[in-house]
């Protein structure tokens, strides 16, 4: 992408011209230059979406300052990318950062309401972001977080569709909720994880520090740290419980799995997720099998044998489809 198409992508964006793959673009082009990127991350992401004119033109100045705009000479705007400087202060405010690769931020089409942002994460990739006020976000593969482009002008609310971990800035007058199919997530300042695939027929939340208000159709909880909450969304039935470490649940992070006596059928959906394959089951009994444990996921292969050495379960891998079958060894402990 050119220098000036991309300058025009950026003046269309502002406008609410553009469309979900020329926001795409935009942002790789954003991505992958390291002195425009920079100057974004650290001075758009944390801007409120609205402001007076002064407040505006103080910030440019800021920028300005920062980013050495006046003393760069010819030959160096030559060489770097450069915004005139009306957009440069249209941009701080509706422009973000993506900072990992799959991972695309957008205005929401015309099926969801107007006025909103989504971000989303394809399969077989993770990313974070930062929030306009300062909170910061850890999405999960296959996931959406959707939120309103007056994002901390009154209130700080998301929807959330998949796994997220939230580090929440601190703000008594305004609570952060994360909403999600029949679950709500309260918090003032604390970091909380939650999982909510729409597929998925259990919904949950983690504390790792601070307090949060859990709602659910069968009631409401408040967690501390190192408690957890379960919603299955067949029975209608929440279950809390204190874990040993909540850490361990948002090990994906840091490319661990996590299973707490799940089915291998809710685990393929797992596998399907972060590993961006199909997972067919050569028989359906398999899907029954339960697994506790933590796993480093450096591969795909790695968990599969770990899987098939604890259980009567053997793997195929071809191409992009892993077929599960049974296998009637005697199973390993493996600690």
């Amino acid at each position: 992408m050119q220098k000036e198409e991309c300058i025009e992508l950026i003046e269309r964006y502002i406008h609410n011209q553009t469309d979900q793959n020329e926001v795409k673009r935009l942002n790789i082009r954003i991505k992958n230059n390291q002195e425009i990127s920079s100057w974004l991350e650290q001075e758009i992401i944390a801007s409120p979406s609205t402001m007076d004119n002064d407040v505006q033109a103080r910030i440019f100045r800021d920028i300005e300052n920062k980013i050495d705009i006046k003393d760069k000479t010819d030959k160096a705007e030559q060489n770097h990318f450069q915004l005139p400087k009306w957009l440069r202060v249209a941009a701080m405010f509706v422009l973000p950062v993506i900072t990992a690769v799959g991972m695309y931020f957008y205005r929401s089409p015309d099926e969801t309401a107007p006025g909103q942002l989504v971000v989303a994460v394809e399969r077989g990739q993770k990313a974070n972001i930062t929030l306009p006020d300062g909170s910061k976000v850890w999405l999960n593969s296959q996931s959406r977080l959707t939120y309103s482009t007056n994002f901390n002008v009154k209130k700080r609310e998301l929807q959330l569709d998949g796994e997220a971990y939230f580090e929440v800035a601190h703000n008594p007058n305004k609570p952060f909720i994360v909403r999600s199919n029949d679950i709500s997530v309260r918090a003032l300042g604390t970091a909380f994880g939650v999982k909510a695939y729409n597929e998925d027929v259990l919904i949950s939340s983690i504390l790792m520090k601070g307090k949060v208000l859990v709602t659910t159709p069968d009631g409401e909880a408040i967690l501390m740290p190192n408690e957890r909450i379960i919603y299955d969304k067949t029975t209608h039935k929440k279950e809390q419980s204190t874990v040993a470490n909540a850490t361990d649940f948002t090990g994906w992070i840091h490319n661990e799995l996590r299973f707490e006596d799940e089915s291998l059928g809710d685990i393929a959906k797992t596998i399907r997720r972060i590993y961006n394959v199909e997972v067919v089951f050569a028989s359906e009994k398999l899907k029954s099998q339960r697994y506790t444990g933590t796993i480093n996921n450096n591969s795909l292969e790695s968990v599969l044998n770990i899987i098939s050495l604890t259980s009567p379960v053997s793997f195929q891998i071809n191409n992009q489809q892993v077929t599960l079958s049974e296998n009637n060894k005697p199973k390993q402990n493996i600690p």
